[in-house]
């Protein structure tokens, strides 16, 4: 929601203190800020040599004392030139230029367990600890400190970049602790809490568990203990949190969310991320696929760190790198030949898109990559002018982020911390829904509206931090605005906000909710049912059902919008015993219709691994059963009882767990379900009298009221109800 101050309403200094309340960074006073601005790096080549070089001796430098000084008033001229553009934040990386010992025979101790084949920022062997506490308040608390004279809020990210493939308790995670607890100790930093915050690390690619197993779990366990040791120095600052795939996927957090205050996620985006490009630039297909990839954007704030686009040269030709191989970008897509920016794409086509992205969302702050992306530095060095960079090209980064920065710089921006709450700007005068009534299927989720209205008109999204008492909690829950609907019924959600002055708003929902829900299937109990009827696959632990999406393409999410939803291809799946292998099977999807899918001429059957993505498919059996590979379709099923059914693929030799390939290597429980009779009437008469049992839909007791909170996920029967946990 972009509130309407009036031009020239930034400035403010020193610097107000912000923090985080719901999904917005706030000021002191709970006004809504987005931040806009750039990114630089303190090193004599991405400074384009403006403050020295180590062979030039007319401009000597290196990276000691007299290199710091130098390159200190390299970036006091770039902040005035970002400060006149409207920029308000600045993304410092703490390059490894200065934390690296230049001794042939220094070797940090920490790099033990780094890969031999680490290169670049990637490693880590020559960081030094002390090298690092010096220049910390000799350089980059002072290029800060310089940045927030300049208005502008600082983000600090870590020396280097992340190595392709980590785990848990690896040697990098500790490197980051250690980074960062050197940091946090700095009484500048815990000073500037409001003003300066962090970014735990920079584009993660794969992340593990301890075990170098895939869990949904294991960027909360990488990061978590990163968080714990910032917050032990004392610094309470906001903490950015990274993604893996360079930033790119977060979803794991939705449930697994990083628990502290103050915390928001830091993610990347290029042409060619999220399903966009110039080639496929429709805003509402952005919206909906950086939504899906990065569900934290409903409940927490969100700073894109890294951006930028100009529009291909012509004629068309794929970029190289330094040794003349064909450029691509993080997915293995080619790039092409652009204006000098990292990623190629047009502000009227991929940058319509994005910005849609950013005011869809509204709780979204962003610094293109270099400032070279943003403004003509030649003009600044040289001239004191501030233009855009690429000539002012209206299709590249620099125009159009200018002109943004210019508009947005007078809406939701930080107040003084001094500043009286009082007048027109603080006094409210009514609470406001676009939808006070709405029906909805059982599984969906959705983001109330709830707006505060001010007698100076601007408005602040209040859904993220009020809060909500429920008549029916069975029917529906709310948690930061987001509603969930649980089961068919109707019930009336009142929502409350108390503003700065002390008065108490509300509004009140009324939520109609229908449609199936888990209890209108039943869960087959032995391998001996698998061929009788079709079944869906529901993972047990995440409560999760794969379906067809959509052409051969297999997806994954809450079982209960699943079966409500009816523009998927379908759910069910009817299993083929293959001839002479014990207890394997084919398992072919079949339609919403209730006929056998089939997909540009071919059977539609689960197949768990792709040569060309980390993905299991829809599609046929044209390589020996299996579409890419041979036995890639074969699913070799067994039954545990009181846990459920496993899947191991035939090819890969290993679980499924969700769409992603059959890559686990510990099964994931699933209940194959059925439609039909209700499980209620298939369990013990006495489950139905009996309050205190648990018991599972096939009737096996598993434990009583007082243990619910260590069951697994599931649907269970407790006193002839079901009850989904």
């Amino acid at each position: 929601m972009l509130c309407a101050l009036g031009a020239g309403a930034q400035g403010v200094k020193p610097l107000p203190s912000l923090h985080t309340e719901g999904k917005w960074l706030v000021d002191k006073h709970g006004n809504q800020v987005v931040l806009h601005g750039v990114m630089d790096t303190p090193n004599m080549y991405f400074n384009g040599w403006r403050w020295g070089s180590p062979w030039d001796a007319s401009n000597q430098a290196n990276y000691d004392a007299n290199g710091a000084a130098k390159c200190l008033n390299y970036f006091e001229k770039l902040f005035a030139g970002m400060e006149q553009a409207k920029c308000n934040v600045f993304r410092l990386h703490l390059d490894p230029a200065w934390t690296n010992d230049p001794s042939d025979s220094y070797t940090y101790a920490g790099a033990a367990g780094q890969a031999s084949s680490a290169s670049g920022e990637a490693d880590i062997k020559k960081f030094n600890p002390e090298r690092l506490k010096t220049f910390l308040p000799s350089l980059y608390l002072k290029i800060a400190e310089k940045a927030m004279n300049h208005g502008l809020f600082v983000v600090m990210r870590p020396p280097g970049v992340c190595p392709r493939d980590l785990k848990v308790g690896d040697y990098y995670q500790k490197y980051l602790i250690r980074v960062w607890d050197i940091v946090s100790q700095q009484t500048f930093v815990k000073n500037h809490a409001g003003q300066i915050s962090i970014e735990l690390a920079n584009e993660p690619v794969n992340i593990r568990n301890a075990n170098n197993q895939d869990d949904p779990k294991a960027l909360h366990d990488y990061f978590q203990p990163v968080v714990d040791q910032i917050r032990a120095n004392g610094f309470t600052g906001v903490i950015w949190v990274p993604g893996t795939g360079y930033q790119s996927n977060y979803r794991s957090y939705a449930e697994h969310p990083i628990e502290d205050t103050n915390i928001g996620y830091a993610v990347h985006d290029y042409p060619g991320w999220y399903n966009s490009s110039d080639d496929q630039a429709d805003p509402a297909n952005k919206i909906a696929h950086f939504h899906e990839a990065v569900p934290v954007v409903d409940t927490y704030p969100v700073l894109i760190s890294e951006v930028d686009w100009s529009p291909v040269k012509e004629p068309k030709e794929p970029d190289t790198d330094g040794n003349g191989n064909v450029k691509r970008n993080e997915f293995g897509d080619i790039v092409y030949k652009n204006l000098g920016t990292w990623a190629t794409g047009s502000t009227s086509k991929w940058g319509k898109a994005f910005k849609a992205v950013l005011d869809h969302f509204g709780n979204i702050s962003m610094t293109l990559t270099h400032p070279h992306d943003f403004m003509d530095l030649d003009a600044l060095f040289d001239r004191n002018t501030v233009v855009p960079a690429f000539g002012g090209n209206p299709e590249a980064c620099g125009k159009a982020c200018m002109d943004w920065y210019a508009d947005y710089y007078t809406v939701n921006w930080p107040h003084a911390d001094d500043e009286a709450e009082t007048g027109a700007f603080y006094t409210a005068r009514g609470l406001q829904t676009e939808q006070a009534a709405l029906e909805l299927m059982v599984g969906d989720k959705t983001m109330l509206s709830l707006k505060l209205l001010y007698t100076d008109s601007h408005v602040k999204d209040v859904a993220g931090v009020a809060t909500y008492t429920v008549e029916q909690p069975e029917v529906v829950e709310v948690a930061q605005g987001r509603l969930r609907a649980l089961a068919a019924g109707q019930t009336k959600v009142t929502a409350s906000y108390t503003d700065v002055q002390g008065k108490v708003w509300q509004q009140v929902f009324t939520i109609k909710v229908t449609g199936l829900d888990l209890g209108d299937f039943t869960a087959l109990g032995s391998l001996s049912e698998l061929t009788a009827q079709p079944f869906a696959l529901l993972n047990k632990e995440e409560m999760s059902m794969i379906y067809g999406s959509d052409n051969q393409n297999l997806a994954c999410k809450a079982a209960t919008q699943v079966v409500n939803d009816k523009s998927i291809s379908g759910f069910m799946f009817q299993a083929e015993a293959v001839a002479g292998r014990s207890n394997c099977y084919l398992l072919r999807l079949i339609t919403l219709g209730g006929s056998p899918y089939s997909v540009w001429g071919s059977p539609g059957y689960l197949n768990g691994f792709s040569n060309v993505a980390d993905c299991s498919f829809i599609l046929g059996l044209n390589n020996q059963n299996g579409q890419d590979v041979e036995n890639g379709a074969v699913w070799e099923i067994a039954y545990e009882t009181g846990k459920g059914f496993t899947l191991k693929n035939g090819y890969t030799g290993k679980f499924l767990h969700d769409a992603a390939s059959a890559k686990y290597d510990t099964p994931a429980y699933f209940d194959l379900l059925k439609t039909g009779t209700s499980a209620i009437r298939t369990i013990p008469r006495s489950a139905v009298v009996d309050s205190e049992t648990v018991y599972t839909l096939q009737g096996v007791q598993v434990g009583t009221r007082q243990q619910w909170s260590s069951l697994p996920h599931g649907v269970y029967i407790v006193g002839g109800k079901k009850k989904v946990k």
